[in-house]
C-alpha cells in the first residue's frame, strides 16, 4: 500500500453511495496507481463490514488484467429482485463457484460449478461524472449486482467459446452479438487471481464466487423490469425496480 495515500478518505464518498446517500463526482484523493485503487477497494469492503468472497475479473482500460473485490451483499439468487439506479446496465456472464483456493498449476480443480449469471453495472458516481479509469477500478469496476443462475452441465468437458445465449428483457428477445470467451483464458485468469487475492490479504476460498467477464453487454436496461437469459440448459432471471430521482 502507498503509505502517503489515504484510502479511507478516498473510500468515504463511495461508502456513502453504497448506503443510499449522494453519489459523488469523483474521489479525493484520487487514486494515482493500481495500489491506490486496490487500497480503496479494500477500504470499501472493510467499511461496509462485508465478508467479501465475491470477485470480478476485469480489464483496466480494456487491456490490462486486473480484478475487483466486491461486497457479498450485492450477490443475488436467480428469481430475486433489487432496486437499482436508473442508469443501470446488464451483462450476461458465467460465474465460477469455488470448492477451495485454486492452485495456479491446475486452477480448474478448485471449481465446484460454473453458473450462468447476470452482472448489473452502475457506478457509485453521479450520472455524467467524469471519473478516471482508476476511479472506476476503485469502485469495483462499477459492479452493482451479481445474479447467480443455474449451474451449466458438462462444463468439465469444456465449454464452447460462445454459449448461444438468449437474453430477454421484459419478454422481448434482445438481438445482440455474444463475445467469445475461451475457457482456457478464464482458467489462466483464475490462476492469476489466486495470487492477487492472497496478496490483498483476501485469499480465495470455498464458496467464493468469481464473475468472468461479459459475454453479452453491457446493455442499458432502459427501464426494463424483468431480465431472463438461457444457455446450455441453464437459466438466470431477475426483477428490477429503480430509485426515484436517479
Amino acid at each position: 500500500m502507498n503509505d502517503d495515500f489515504d484510502a479511507a478518505t478516498a473510500a468515504a464518498p463511495l461508502l456513502t453511495a453504497w448506503q443510499g446517500g449522494a453519489r459523488p463526482q469523483g474521489l479525493s484523493p484520487c487514486p494515482r496507481d493500481l495500489r491506490d485503487a486496490y487500497a480503496v477497494q479494500r477500504a470499501v469492503i472493510q467499511g461496509l463490514g462485508d465478508p467479501g468472497g465475491l470477485w470480478k475479473m476485469a480489464l483496466l482500460e480494456g487491456r490490462d488484467r486486473q480484478a475487483a473485490a466486491l461486497p457479498r451483499r450485492i450477490l443475488h439468487d436467480s428469481g430475486g429482485a433489487a432496486q437499482l439506479p436508473a442508469d443501470t446496465a446488464i451483462e450476461v456472464e458465467t460465474a465460477l463457484i469455488l470448492s477451495c483456493e485454486p492452485d495456479a498449476a491446475d486452477p480448474m480443480a478448485a471449481i465446484a460449478k460454473i453458473c450462468l449469471a447476470f452482472e448489473l453495472v452502475a457506478p457509485r458516481y453521479a450520472p455524467g461524472a467524469g471519473f478516471t479509469p482508476l476511479e472506476s477500478m476503485a469502485d469495483g469496476f462499477r459492479s452493482a449486482g451479481v445474479v447467480l443462475g443455474d449451474p451449466i452441465d458438462g462444463w468439465r468437458d469444456g465449454l464452447p467459446d460462445q454459449l448461444d445465449i438468449t437474453l430477454m428483457l421484459d419478454g422481448d428477445t434482445i438481438s445482440v452479438a455474444e463475445a467469445a470467451a475461451p475457457m482456457d483464458q478464464a482458467m489462466d485468469f483464475l490462476g492469476w487471481l489466486a495470487g492477487h487475492a492472497r496478496s490483498q490479504g483476501m485469499p480465495l476460498k470455498a464458496g467464493d464466487v468469481i464473475i468472468t467477464g461479459a459475454r453479452i453487454g453491457p446493455l442499458p436496461l432502459n427501464g426494463a423490469t424483468h431480465a431472463h437469459a438461457m444457455a446450455l440448459g441453464g437459466r438466470v432471471a431477475f426483477d428490477l425496480s429503480y430509485r426515484s430521482g436517479e
